[in-house]
């Protein structure tokens, strides 16, 4: 199976178990709104593109952003209310809706086809200067911790990018970020305890770049970039 492909029938084993939901929302807490803050987005409307289970959603809410989210299966009954079914051939949200997109572990999973109209779309619901936050596998590193016990995929296939590729895909700069607070690792047992610290050596421009690191950590400006705009690719 490729990784382009998700199965509709694993869905609620993956996303909806309630250890599941708490690791997504310990990694809310611990990772994606500090990186938002970071990122200058300490508030306001925020879209999680895949938004699975919706437990990030429900945190993100909790700590007082207008959080909204798409995917394409139905999330926890708790986040219904700010979940839509969809894609992101057409996200069902007006242009300039949010301040931020938060995109984790879902432009792999988008067919290489259908990427550069993802990627306007989600230039169409930002706001101008409003920023895209997005972690996916280093294209040039063939394993990452996001699967069980790990997830192969080849450096040869387009189905994962590098940093370079993926600011050409938005057609905007990215600032490397930091692992920390990512990755739970409950799985490995004590070793996780250990591998968790030691990532934090890929929290350089140079290493997170290059292809020793296995996972990319990344966030886009879109600064000068009008919402709406119809990206020349």
């Amino acid at each position: 199976m490729s990784l382009t492909d998700i199965p509709a029938a694993d869905f609620a084993d993956l996303y909806l178990s309630a250890h599941q939901q708490e690791k997504t929302a310990r990694r809310t807490r611990g990772w994606t709104i500090p990186m938002l803050k970071r990122l200058r987005v300490s508030g306001g409307p925020v879209l999680s593109v895949g938004c699975a289970s919706g437990a990030d959603i429900l945190e993100l809410r909790d700590h007082g952003y207008d959080a909204y989210g798409i995917d394409l299966y139905e999330p926890c009954k708790a986040a219904r209310a700010w979940c839509r079914l969809a894609t992101t051939d057409s996200i069902p949200f007006e242009d300039g809706r949010f301040s931020a997109v938060v995109m984790l572990e879902v432009i792999e999973h988008i067919p290489v086809s259908q990427r550069s109209h993802a990627a306007q779309e989600i230039a169409r619901v930002l706001k101008n200067g409003g920023v895209l936050l997005l972690a996916t596998p280093n294209r040039y590193f063939p394993v990452d911790e996001h699967g069980e016990p790990l997830r192969f995929h080849s450096p040869f296939k387009d189905e994962t990018l590098t940093t370079k590729e993926l600011e050409a895909l938005f057609h905007a700069p990215a600032e490397s970020l930091t692992w920390s607070g990512y990755f739970q690792l409950e799985r490995f047992g004590w070793a996780g305890k250990i591998i968790n610290p030691c990532m934090r050596v890929f929290d350089n421009d140079l290493l997170h770049r290059s292809p020793l690191n296995p996972h990319l950590f990344l966030g886009f400006k879109f600064s000068n970039q009008p919402p709406g705009v119809k990206l020349n690719r």
